[in-house]
C-alpha cells in the first residue's frame, strides 16, 4: 500500500505535468513592435508581396498560400514570391538583392515570415508509459523498465515519434523607404502536424497585424 506522502507526490507530479502542457497548448504571439507613424489601413486594395522562408519548398509554398488567403480577407491583394521566377526568397528583408526584387515587383509592402523549429519537443511513444510510486526497495531492470526504491518507469519499446514546436518571426516593410513597419514573433505548441502549425502561425500573426492596424 502506498503511504500518504507518496500519494501526494504522485498527484503533485501529475498536476505539474498537466500545468506544463496547458501552458504550451495554444499558438500565440510572443512579442510585437509597430511603427506609430505608419498610416493604419493604408494597404487596403494594394498589392503586398508575401515571402516565407522555410526548411523546404513545400512548407514555404503552404505558408505563402496561407498568407494569401488570409490577407485577401483583409482587402489586401497578396502576391506569392514563389509565383515570381528566380525571386531571391532566401535573402534577408533588407539585403540589396531583396530590395531590388521588391521594387521590380511594384508592390506597396513586403510581408515576410521566417519559420524555425521551436525549443519544445516531446517524444510520443508507440506504447504507454507507466509511472508507479509505491513501497519497496532496491532497483533494477524489469522487462523494458526500471525500478528503484518503489518508483518505477516503463520505457517505450519502438514506435516512438517526435513532436516539435514551431516558431516564426514576421515583418512588414515599406519598400518605398525600406523602413520596418511592424514585426512580431509567434510560436506553436509541440505537434506532429507541421502544416497545421504553419497555418496556425500565419493566422495568429495576421490577426495581430490587423489589431495593430497595419493591414
Amino acid at each position: 500500500m502506498m503511504t500518504t506522502p507518496r500519494i501526494c507526490l504522485a498527484r503533485l507530479l501529475a498536476l505539474a505535468l498537466a500545468a506544463m502542457l496547458a501552458g504550451c497548448a495554444t499558438t500565440r504571439m510572443n512579442a510585437e513592435w509597430r511603427d506609430p507613424a505608419f498610416s493604419a489601413g493604408s494597404l487596403k486594395g494594394k498589392r503586398v508581396l508575401v515571402v516565407c522562408r522555410a526548411p523546404d519548398e513545400t512548407m514555404r509554398r503552404v505558408c505563402e498560400d496561407q498568407w494569401t488567403s488570409l490577407l485577401a480577407v483583409q482587402g489586401v491583394i497578396p502576391v506569392q514570391s514563389y509565383s515570381i521566377a528566380a525571386f531571391p526568397w532566401a535573402s534577408g528583408d533588407t539585403s540589396d538583392e531583396m530590395k531590388a526584387a521588391v521594387r521590380t515587383s511594384g508592390v506597396a509592402a513586403l510581408a515576410s515570415m521566417s519559420l524555425y523549429p521551436g525549443d519544445v519537443a516531446f517524444v510520443n511513444p508507440g506504447a504507454q508509459i507507466g509511472i508507479g510510486v509505491g513501497g519497496g526497495g532496491g532497483g533494477g531492470y524489469r522487462g523494458g523498465g526500471f525500478s528503484f526504491g518503489g518508483f518505477g518507469v516503463t520505457l517505450p519499446i519502438g514506435g516512438a515519434t517526435m513532436t516539435q514546436s514551431l516558431g516564426a518571426n514576421s515583418s512588414l516593410i515599406d519598400p518605398a523607404n525600406g523602413k520596418l513597419v511592424w514585426s512580431g514573433s509567434a510560436s506553436t505548441p509541440a505537434s506532429g502536424d507541421i502544416l497545421g502549425q504553419v497555418a496556425a502561425l500565419t493566422q495568429v500573426t495576421i490577426e495581430a497585424m490587423r489589431r495593430a492596424g497595419v493591414i
